[in-house]
């Protein structure tokens, strides 16, 4: 597996990490599908933006 490849899915999960305990702090007690949501929107937020800074650059 290439390096870049490796950094942009650590920095996914950093950011969805973030996004998810944020939301927690911010919305305690939101349902399952709102949980769902926010995590599968910071996952494709933060692989779109990892993809664009690790992956794009070494090509």
């Amino acid at each position: 597996m290439r390096k870049g490849l490796i950094k942009m899915i650590l920095f996914t999960s950093l950011i969805v990490g973030i996004v998810v305990f944020t939301s927690e702090y911010l919305i305690p007690n939101s349902s399952f599908i709102t949980n769902a949501i926010i995590s599968v929107l910071s996952a494709l937020v933060g692989g779109l933006i990892g993809y664009k800074l690790f992956v794009l650059n070494k090509t």
